[in-house]
């Protein structure tokens, strides 16, 4: 592919591409993925020399061929489709498949929830968990600059996935703190430690749970866990909001 012929000299075209020695805009760049503990530990996976080493840190399970592993579900799922002469595959709205999330929401909330049941609620479906923080980030920022009422901060778990926090600080929102989650000892959730930093937690905070599958730990909460968090938020004037993956 040619480009167009320009006025400058191909000698003043310095390293960047930029003619006559000037920076681009975007030189200064910093890449957010080069930082995170997940890219680190797969460089340091990579300059290991033995041959039985396995990555357990990666998000996406392999065959012994080295394939993506395809849940038996999931290709059960695909024969249907394939199968059904009626099914015609296109974008969903901008909100997402409305069935779909009317049924999410009615798990989430319950059937007879008087949310559910006065039609005050609105799913949305997005592409994936870090979509949906994103879109919960634009809206705490966009509640905030029109009613001017709300300071933060936002809690995410100790530990939790690396880019949760630069997610919400891309929107605006610079109070990040942390409650505790994980621990070593125990090799588990510690509810204690997570009960006692939410309770010390400021009016209107807002607090990040993982309804399942819990990166980078794995660890759940188990259905007793939750009845005693959401009984502490229940009594504390807490906006909550929990995201599954």
């Amino acid at each position: 592919m040619s480009r167009p012929s320009s006025g400058h000299d191909e000698k003043g075209v310095n390293q960047n591409g930029d003619p006559g020695g000037h920076h681009s805009v975007f030189t200064n760049t910093h890449s957010a993925a080069a930082a995170s503990s997940e890219t680190k530990l797969l460089s340091a996976f990579k300059t290991v020399t033995q041959a039985r080493k396995v990555y357990l840190g990666g998000r996406e399970y392999y065959s012994e061929e080295g394939k993506t592993f395809e849940l038996r579900l999931v290709g059960k799922i695909k024969q249907q489709l394939s199968a059904d002469p009626t099914f015609c595959p296109e974008y969903p709205s901008s909100l997402g498949l409305t069935e779909f999330t009317r049924r999410a929401t009615e798990v989430a909330l319950g059937k007879s929830s008087p949310a559910i049941v006065e039609n005050r609620v609105l799913g949305i479906q997005t592409p994936s968990f870090s979509a949906a923080v994103r879109l919960g980030a634009e809206l705490l920022t966009h509640w905030y600059n029109v009613r001017a009422v709300w300071c933060g901060p936002v809690y995410l778990s100790s530990p939790c996935d690396d880019s949760l926090a630069g997610i919400f600080q891309a929107a605006g929102i610079e109070d990040i703190r942390e409650y505790y989650y994980w621990d070593d000892k125990q090799r588990g959730v510690c509810l204690e430690k997570l009960l006692e930093d939410l309770e010390r937690a400021p009016e209107q905070s807002v607090v990040v749970l993982s309804a399942s599958a819990h990166y980078p730990t794995g660890a759940d909460l188990t259905q007793k866990q939750w009845t005693v968090i959401t009984q502490l938020i229940m009594k504390s004037t807490f906006a909550v909001a929990a995201f599954a993956k």
